[in-house]
């Protein structure tokens, strides 16, 4: 059986979905909204509650103008479930953007917090120290 994807079979270019989603962030109150293309992935940055927030959005190579399309409308949905459950008062912009928010080198809290997490459940147990956790290597 073959495994469906979320709007595949979307009508909606990725210049639309791009379109829609830079609106939706302005509504919440974003400012600095870009997108940019680069090989096998494309980045959303914007300014959020005084947070730069960089998505990676995975674009496998071999991929169709199509499979794209899928690809943009699920950005799509996950940046307006984020907005609209902030805006609700289900959670809170940190809540949901933490791993997104870029840090004064560069990285996200993502890519710094992710190797902290493997050796915390690998060794099972929290560090003694949380502040001396370990930046990306």
């Amino acid at each position: 059986m073959n495994r469906r994807f979320y709007a595949e079979d979307t009508k909606v270019s990725s210049v639309r979905s791009r379109g829609q989603i830079e609106a939706i962030l302005r509504k919440a109150g974003a400012s600095r909204i870009a997108t940019m293309d680069e090989p096998l992935e494309a980045i959303g940055m914007f300014m959020l509650a005084g947070r730069l927030i960089r998505l990676r959005i995975a674009i496998p190579g071999d991929a169709s103008e199509q499979n794209c399309w899928a690809i943009w409308r699920a950005v799509h949905l996950v940046v307006k479930a984020k907005i609209e459950a902030v805006a609700q008062g289900i959670t809170t912009v940190e809540q949901e953007w933490l791993a997104h928010v870029v840090l004064p080198d560069g990285s996200t809290v993502g890519d710094w917090i992710e190797p902290q997490l493997q050796v915390a459940y690998d060794k099972g147990r929290m560090p003694t120290d949380t502040l001396m956790l370990e930046g990306p290597r």
